[in-house]
């Protein structure tokens, strides 16, 4: 192997190892934490399996199909398909989060009723096999065939047409728009409520209010920095694949490019799990409690302790002040 291939190759195994690691460092939070077993962390538990798998099959299958090993063709067919399916994994996924952020927002009384942790999973359920059947659709026959087939590459079997018109302008670009449409109108709701809630900081009431309305605000602020990082990571491979098909050799970026972009867009795997603990002090302390395994159990407990009586002293000055206690979203 040349020095270039081995660069690659030594990137996908980190971006592959970390990725597992910190992936798996999210899963494990939300099954060990009750307090993360929400709705909204459905939807993130969903991202993170997507980016976990990206680690374990994504990365050795796109180190594979750059050495371009002699190979059946569909299994060649089928490691490459793979490599897009978890790309639309993501994205529809990524969907799914806005649409439960906008009705947090838009309808909070809807969400509580309608958005449980059952429903979630059913919808992420249909995400997935929906990924699933777009990102194998090469499987079925929309591949560039047999003919001069020597060597496994991803070029050699992946039409490029497959890749821009069908899944890049149908399933990329046009949820992405959908996406940002949704978090603009997400935080026009957001600017005019605040203005609502801010006259009703007089009252303990409008003060738990707002606190809870602070919450679902915060929530969507990650995870609108979830999709801008996706974003920023997916487009540059897309938009070298559609340059490559539009005006071939003459305006295609250089090769060396092209494979950085391939790095970046599985680097956004690796870089999530640091978005979802941004800020976020549930996830933070369960990090804590998964790493110390235990050795510094005491001072946790104690700290927990000590916010659990903080909070029902307040609660007690609440209740006796004539404040009417409310339900906290929790994320």
């Amino acid at each position: 192997m040349d020095a270039q291939a081995i660069l690659y190759i030594t990137f996908e195994t980190i971006i592959g190892l970390v990725s597992v690691v910190g992936n798996g460092l999210v899963l494990v939070a939300i099954y060990k934490t009750p307090k993360l077993q929400t709705t909204t962390n459905c939807f993130i538990a969903s991202l993170a399996l997507a980016d976990l798998l990206v680690g374990i099959v994504v990365a050795p299958c796109a180190a594979l199909s750059f050495l371009n090993l002699q190979m059946d063709f569909y299994a060649c067919v089928f490691i490459n398909s793979v490599i897009i399916l978890f790309t639309q994994v993501s994205i529809f996924g990524l969907v799914a989060v806005a649409i439960e952020r906008f009705v947090a927002i838009k309808h909070p009384f809807l969400y509580q009723r309608v958005m449980t942790v059952p429903r979630a999973i059913m919808a992420l359920a249909v995400t997935w096999i929906f990924a699933i059947l777009v990102g194998l659709v090469p499987m079925f026959g929309w591949n560039l065939g047999q003919t001069g087939y020597q060597t496994c590459g991803f070029t050699f079997v992946i039409d490029m047409k497959y890749m821009v018109y069908f899944n890049f302008f149908g399933f990329v670009i046009t949820p992405l728009i959908i996406v940002m449409l949704i978090y603009i109108y997400i935080f026009i709701i957001v600017k005019r409520q605040m203005r609502q809630i801010a006259s009703l900081e007089v009252a303990a009431e409008g003060k738990k209010k707002n606190k809870k309305f602070l919450k679902e605000i915060k929530a969507a602020k990650s995870l609108a920095m979830v999709i801008g990082l996706f974003a920023v990571c997916w487009l540059p491979v897309h938009i070298s694949n559609t340059l490559s098909l539009i005006c071939g050799m003459t305006c295609s970026p250089p090769y060396n490019f092209l494979l950085a972009a391939i790095v970046l867009s599985h680097a956004n795997s690796v870089l999530n799990p640091f978005l979802y603990a941004h800020g976020n002090s549930q996830y933070k302390n369960a990090f804590r409690k998964i790493f110390f395994c235990g050795a510094r159990t005491g001072q946790l407990n104690t700290d927990e302790n000590s916010g659990i009586n903080s909070n029902m002293t307040r609660d007690h000055v609440e209740t006796r002040n004539g404040a009417v206690s409310s339900t906290m979203v929790k994320y």
